[in-house]
């Protein structure tokens, strides 16, 4: 271990006395004299400025952003309900499923970690500290849900 560590410093000061017995250059070159002063330069600058910024306004109008897109799913319970997210918020279920408020969209937001969103509603689904579910508008931490996956990728 000291071997390696040693050799390690070695390089180090090889790779630093390489750098210093480097050439410098010894002949800089001025900067090019202009006849302008320094307020006309700047109001120059500004107008440049104000042109690139005011020259694009059918380009820089704001488009709404697109919601984040994921997998489209229902969720699917073991008693042979799909959960189910009204426009007002609240959470239910149903055995219809053709209903459009049983789609969720699966966004990950990290290795095996994924938020749940309506695609109708636009909330996500979250979870408190007591176990009990509820919707946001806003994705926060209890918006994270652990992803698990099995050998058949189901």
């Amino acid at each position: 271990m000291a071997a390696l560590a040693s050799s390690l410093i070695r390089q180090k000061r090889a790779v630093k006395d390489d750098q210093a017995n480097r050439p410098v250059a010894s002949k800089r070159r001025p900067c090019p004299k202009s006849n302008k002063s320094l307020c006309q330069k700047q109001i120059l600058v500004l107008i440049s400025k104000v042109r690139l910024c005011g020259g694009r306004k059918a380009r820089n109008e704001k488009r709404p952003e697109p919601q984040l897109k994921g997998i489209v799913t229902r969720l699917y319970s073991q008693h042979g309900f799909y959960l189910q997210m009204q426009p007002d918020g609240i959470l239910g279920s149903t055995k219809e499923e053709s209903n459009a408020f049983t789609q969720f969209n699966l966004i990950p937001v990290g290795l095996r970690i994924v938020a749940i969103q309506g695609t109708k509603t636009g909330l996500y689904l979250a979870m408190n500290s007591e176990g009990y579910l509820y919707t946001s508008e806003l994705f926060t931490a209890e918006c994270k849900f652990k992803e698990s996956v099995f050998e058949n990728y189901y």
